[in-house]
């Protein structure tokens, strides 16, 4: 009989599930073992490349989404392994992960399920790993940081058990459903998934019947995993939190009866309103506390300058002037800001000064307009004037809040050092700098042994971090064994290290919750594939036209063709074209667009060594490349597309 089955359900993560399965070959060595890949109805070629990359994997390939327990199960019905391991395809497993779980089960009989230590794609523990069940106390703990406060307190530490030693065998109540090993004698006694789960809960449901029918769930932390949590599912997202709380609350109702399931219903439902109104909030505060933050500095400015120039001069103001009017001058200037986009980064200074500058000829419109309040020529041009230091400044304070350092403008330089053979050095120089064309500074390569081409070895790592003070680390898989990258990942996560890893003869670039390829990348990783993205688009498109047609009267001498620039514009506004468009029928991995007023090819003189214009502006989309087209382009709208 086998010893082992090895269950990965996959949706849409084709380059996180090569990955897994070439660190879960290398882990079957020396184990009678299958490997079971059930996709639910993937659209990425995951279906293809198990069948031509690894073909002694068994494939079943589902036609529409059944959730992860249902998956799992079809592969549990038709496994001859003595020990059933249900694995996620954002996963890296040690060499030796295997052959020690499936020891342990052999060894404890009374061992209902066993998961390992999990490490997160930064190197951390991740406190995941073992959890308690669901209780009104440990939820409470949770919601309110009371965990965060007291992490050692068995009290108030409940929910993620996190008084606990991170490297002490343990019998726990909950395992991750990412790892969990199962003898099948077990499951054949309490049966499989519950299919009520479409995902999430499902693995607290079997941890809690597995031990209501008398085994021991274990922590062993004897060897360790790499789960780049949840790439398919976006952890992050309110959707992932409020499916996640759903599911939960779920598996209360199913098992929890009389006094002890009303309060944690309870709090489960104020946990789910809770994340609901603290994603809204933080979306909000991420949206507007920049904008706010200048809009307040420049309001104070203007203040100190009024009081100075009213106490030199004796001028008389109007009565509303120290509030209204100044308010109107920052407000003008912060519009000039969110025009040329300077509310995210990368900030630029010629940015940041045209903005300041559209900011002030707005105040001088609205002042020839309306010459009543055109009461201060100085208030004007010397809070002009104070505005791009101060926008300058704010900007590197948001820097430094954001990534650690004070750095005013631009990108902050993000330097990283390869870890590779020497064998692999011009392979991952290709693939990084002309391929993929990563926006970072190369420091060099570490090399498994001594090498002139490169920095120094593994051995060095510690003193070549100190010396040159990487923001990242990427790992070869040629190079490395599994277990050594994550001892490299858990030895250095101190340091605030991204880490990214590139596997065997691959042509992109994985770290968590990320994928960075090459020009033949399939569309997934396109950002204009994603529907928010492209909501973002239609938002601009809108917003700018409207703001053009307003404009119109004023501006229309700009175009070379006014008529048919008005025209142009009205075409976009009802939904006709996009602004920017490709400049080329696009291929079959390229997401469809309408005909744009202007092309991608304004952009080659940005990028000028960039294989496909069309192919980088739907890979690294934004509206900062749409406003740069736009400004480039703007006197030509209406012309080039009649052309």
């Amino acid at each position: 009989m086998t010893d082992l089955s090895v269950i990965i359900v996959s949706y849409n993560v084709k380059y996180f599930l090569r990955q897994c399965l070439q660190s879960v070959a290398r882990a079957i060595e020396g184990l009678q073992a299958e490997v079971w890949v059930v996709d639910n109805a993937s659209i990425d070629g995951s279906v293809e490349m198990v069948r031509e990359e690894f073909p002694w994997v068994k494939l079943i390939a589902n036609t529409t989404n059944l959730g992860f327990a249902k998956a799992n199960n079809q592969a549990i019905r038709l496994a001859r392994g003595r020990h059933i391991l249900l694995l996620n395809p954002d996963t890296i497993v040690q060499e030796d992960t295997f052959c020690t779980v499936v020891d342990f089960l052999d060894q404890h009989p009374e061992a209902g399920a066993v998961g390992v230590k999990i490490i997160d794609g930064q190197g951390r523990f991740s406190p995941d790993s073992r959890r308690d069940l669901p209780s009104a106390w440990s939820i409470f703990c949770k919601l309110s940081g009371l965990y965060k406060l007291f992490p050692k307190s068995k009290l108030f530490a409940r929910y993620h058990l996190t008084y606990l030693p991170e490297n002490e065998i343990t019998p726990v109540p909950v395992l991750l459903g990412a790892f969990m090993a199962i003898p099948k004698e077990v499951l054949d006694k309490v049966g499989l998934l519950d299919e009520r789960f479409f995902m999430y809960a499902e693995d607290i449901d079997l941890c809690y019947r597995i031990q209501k029918a008398g085994y021991t769930n274990y922590y062993l932390p004897t060897t360790q995993i790499v789960h780049f949590k949840g790439e398919s599912t976006k952890t992050r997202s309110l959707n992932y939190v409020l499916t996640f709380y759903k599911a939960s609350l779920q598996f209360v109702q199913k098992h929890y009866k009389g006094w002890k399931r009303w309060p944690t219903v309870l709090l489960y439902q104020i946990g789910i309103i809770s994340a609901a109104g603290l994603s809204m909030l933080k979306r909000i505060f991420t949206a507007i506390y920049l904008p706010a933050a200048e809009l307040t500095l420049l309001y104070l400015l203007g203040l100190g300058l009024f009081h100075f120039w009213r106490d030199y001069t004796g001028k008389k103001f109007y009565p509303d002037y120290e509030v209204w009017g100044l308010i109107g001058y920052a407000l003008a200037f912060v519009v000039g800001h969110a025009l040329f986009l300077n509310y995210s980064p990368p900030y630029r200074i010629r940015r940041i000064a045209g903005a300041v500058l559209s900011g002030f000829l707005i105040i001088v419109l609205v002042s020839y307009l309306i010459p009543s309040i055109n009461v201060s020529r100085f208030m004007v041009l010397a809070l002009a004037a104070v505005a791009v230091p101060a926008g300058l400044i704010l900007r590197g304070v948001d820097n430094w809040l954001k990534k650690g350092r004070p750095h005013l403008t631009g990108d902050i330089s993000h330097r990283l050092i390869v870890v590779a053979d020497p064998s692999q050095f011009s392979r991952i120089r290709r693939l990084l700098f002309e391929d993929i064309q990563y926006p970072a500074e190369f420091i060099g390569f570490v090399s498994p042994r001594p090498h002139p081409d490169a920095l120094g070895t593994p051995a060095q790592l510690l003193y070549l971090l100190d010396r040159y003070k990487p923001d990242e680390l990427i790992f070869c898989n040629t190079s490395l064994s599994s277990q050594e990258i994550i001892s490299l990942m858990m030895r250095y996560f101190y340091r605030k290290l991204s880490f990214k890893i590139i596997p065997p003869y691959a042509d992109y670039l994985i770290g968590p919750q990320s994928i960075l390829v090459s020009r033949h990348s399939l569309r997934l990783y396109l950002r204009l594939h994603q529907p928010e993205v492209l909501f973002q688009k239609k938002i601009f498109d809108l917003v700018v036209s409207v703001a053009l047609l307003g404009a119109y009267p004023f501006t229309f001498w700009i175009y070379h063709e006014p008529l048919s620039a008005l025209r142009s514009l009205f075409g976009v506004l009802l939904g006709r074209y996009h602004f920017v468009s490709y400049s080329e029928i696009p291929s079959e991995e390229m997401p469809l667009l309408k005909e744009g007023l202007l092309t991608t090819d304004l952009l080659r003189k940005h990028y000028p060594h960039t294989f496909s214009v069309d192919l980088m502006y739907a890979h690294r989309y934004s509206v900062l490349l749409d406003w740069k087209i736009l400004l480039t382009g703007l006197s030509h709208l209406g012309t080039l597309r009649s052309s």
